[in-house]
């Protein structure tokens, strides 16, 4: 079950700051488009929803009637249903509604540019606070456009004026982007505007003074785009950059850093590979798309054109990395960009072509749609797929009395609940306690009305890098949970101790099998719960010199020393190859999996992450099912650190060698606990 979604309701109504405290693929608005339905938010989420769909469906309108052509039309109803597909999520629908009006801007120049970079720049701020790559889209396309609009400028005479009004527009652009997100990531109104205060008497110090003194002295003359109140919001924009790298709580800096790091470790750490075909019929449409803008593009329409290829290489990226049913959202958004794309003047109209690509682009999604089996995808129905049951369409405008459709989830969650709730018993032990789940399901949190402490990546599986996986661990010696309910599972393959090592490895010095409960505690749908607390010391590991450094070539094994008493953890340095980062930018990098034999002779492959498995990895004993999870947790308080699953040698491999360099560094180091 998507328990990450209770994680984006609950964590606004407590004293938790993103950026600082904890970070995720989503800001502290997420629960808006994806969070789950609390007393405290289900009217916020409901009147969200209703705002953005109407704000969305009037846009759509507007652009209905400016498409003057039937086949035009015809193709906007066709990309705009598209958008409403069930897996293009809320966010996406901000991001089109965007660039929607991104098309029917004709340039950025003076009040109307500065008005315009306002609403573009707030827009923006306020989708980042949502999901951080839904201001990325926003923000990157309005950068885009701007630098599409400064090639004619530049082109012009007395250019410098005018490349001073395009600086102060894009200045206005990010201040106003930055003081929503500022403002939001305080989670108080007051508080944020506070902040805001010293930036906004500056800037009015400046228009004001620059105004009266400056602005009609000719010796000012060249810089007079800078100066007055036109250019006190570029004023503003500066010294706020300034307030934000000095405010510690929140750290909207943090927040920045952190959500990069999240989409930079995404594209290694959750790609998943699915059929070559599939892929290249993606590729071929992103080329099909590209030929069409670079032959329609002109001097006036280069900045639309510009952010419309960003938005395509951002939908590729979020449709392929993880090839499942995520490539949905790329076949049914782009038909949305090739109607915007249609719409502007072309240097060299080619109806036919055009036509060519609407019918490939209508027959794709009728694909997805009707059989999406051809690639292996189940049958996903569409958001408008109620309309032929008008009972049910009725009785849902019926329900815009939110309490009715409160009280419709609260009952359909519970019953969704039920089979991961715990014993009585086990319910009382942790009623008084601070509880953290590992690594995701934190479902089981209000399934049992528990008191979450989060890490700071939330699941295990979203420390996506080293830097990621170090904060999350050093939060949990700063502050750790007063229990842990750990499950031994992990996804995509993986080996439960890949995806978090210097987080896991923390949890191994502090924690143990609570003596109250040595053993599995179960729900009806987790049956292998294990239940940590912290010990009374940490662990006392002995000084871990290393014991081998070896570089090894793709498939080639490596004997690992067996010293009784101890474990090995290896760092594991696999690096891309400058191809490879080519790839892994513009679109993910291959899976890397560890051949492991065992001592007993059997043999098992898993997923690592080489973005975090240079933090050092456990891989002396791997053990292979719950039962020798549990063993091996047992083993850990044993006299002579007795393990199972013991591992006699490892191998690496991927799909795509050329994707990474040839040689892979391991450098291993014992682990054993100082006698008593």
């Amino acid at each position: 079950m998507d328990s990450w979604t209770y994680a984006l309701s609950y964590l606004p109504q407590r004293d938790i700051s993103f950026g600082q405290d904890v970070i995720y693929t989503y800001g502290p608005l997420g629960y808006l488009v994806s969070g789950s339905l609390l007393p405290e938010n289900y009217q916020q989420i409901l009147g969200f929803k209703v705002m953005v769909h109407s704000l969305f469906l009037g846009l759509a309108a507007v652009q209905f009637w400016r498409i003057r052509s039937i086949g035009g039309r015809l193709f906007w109803v066709l990309s705009f249903l598209g958008a409403y597909h069930s897996l293009v999520a809320l966010d996406y629908l901000l991001a089109l509604g965007y660039l929607l009006v991104l098309s029917w801007i004709r340039d950025l120049r003076g009040r109307k540019g500065l008005a315009i970079a306002l609403l573009l720049g707030a827009w923006a701020g306020f989708s980042a606070l949502v999901k951080f790559t839904a201001g990325a889209m926003t923000f990157g396309a309005f950068l885009m456009y701007w630098l599409g609009h400064l090639y004619p400028l530049y082109r012009s005479k007395a250019r410098g004026p005018k490349l001073q009004e395009a600086l102060v527009i894009l200045l206005t652009a990010t201040g106003s982007a930055m003081a929503v997100t500022f403002v939001g990531l305080h989670g108080n109104l007051a508080q944020g505007l506070l902040g805001l205060l010293p930036s906004g008497v500056i800037a009015l110090v400046w228009g004001w003074g620059t105004q009266r003194y400056l602005k009609g002295n000719s010796r000012w003359s060249n810089f007079r785009p800078s100066l007055g109140w036109f250019g006190s919001l570029a004023v503003f924009a500066i010294t706020l950059t300034g307030v934000v790298l000095m405010t510690e709580r929140p750290s909207m800096l943090g927040f920045v850093l952190g959500s990069l790091q999240v989409s930079s470790g995404y594209s290694s750490a959750m790609s998943l590979m699915g059929p070559s075909a599939e892929l290249g019929l993606a590729i071929a449409m992103v080329v099909i798309l590209l030929t069409l803008f670079v032959r329609s593009v002109t001097g006036r329409s280069l900045g639309l054109f510009l952010a419309l290829t960003f938005v395509l290489w951002i939908v590729l990226k979020h449709g392929f990395v993880r090839q499942d049913a995520h490539v949905f959202m790329f076949f049914f958004v782009t038909p949305f960009l090739l109607s915007l794309a249609l719409e502007q003047r072309s240097r060299h109209p080619n109806r036919r072509f055009s036509g060519v690509v609407m019918l490939l682009m209508v027959a794709t999604m009728g694909l997805y749609w009707q059989f999406p089996g051809v690639f292996g995808h189940p049958e996903i129905g569409w958001n408008l797929s109620l309309i032929h049951q008008p009972r049910l369409v009725l009785n849902r405008i019926a329900h815009l009395d939110s309490s009715q459709v409160f009280e419709d989830v609260q009952v359909a969650t519970h019953h969704m609940l039920s089979p991961i709730r715990l014993s009585d018993e086990v319910n009382a032990y942790l009623e008084p306690k601070t509880v953290d789940v590992m690594p995701w399901e934190i479902a089981l949190i209000p399934a049992n009305d528990l008191n979450w402490q989060p890490r700071r990546t939330l699941q295990s599986y979203t420390a996506y890098t080293t830097h990621l996986d170090n904060w999350t661990a050093e939060g949990l010696r700063e502050q750790p949970p007063e229990t842990i309910l750990y499950e031994f599972v992990d996804l995509d393959g993986r080996h439960p101790f890949v995806s978090e090592p210097a987080t896991l490895f923390e949890v191994f010095s502090r924690y143990q099998l609570s003596p109250e409960f040595p053993e599995f505690i179960s729900t009806e749908l987790y049956p292998n719960l294990m239940l940590l607390e912290p010990r009374p010391e940490s662990r006392p590991w002995l000084a871990s010199p290393e014991v081998e450094r070896r570089s090894l070539s793709w498939n080639e094994t490596m004997t690992l020393p067996q010293v009784e008493g101890q474990m090995l953890r290896g760092a594991i340095a696999i690096k891309e190859s400058f191809l490879g980062k080519i790839v892994k930018t513009l679109l993910r990098a291959a899976p890397v999996r560890m051949r492991v034999t065992y001592e007993d002779g059997s043999q098992a492959t898993y997923r690592i992450l080489p973005t975090t498995s240079e933090n050092g990895i456990i891989i002396s004993h791997l053990p292979r099912s719950p039962e020798e999870g549990l063993a091996f947790w047992q083993g850990l308080d044993s006299p002579n650190l007795t393990l199972p699953a013991a591992v006699n040698s490892i191998a690496f491999e991927t799909d795509n060698p050329f994707i990474y360099r040839s040689q892979i560094e391991v450098i291993l180091t014992s682990v054993a606990v100082e006698p008593l």
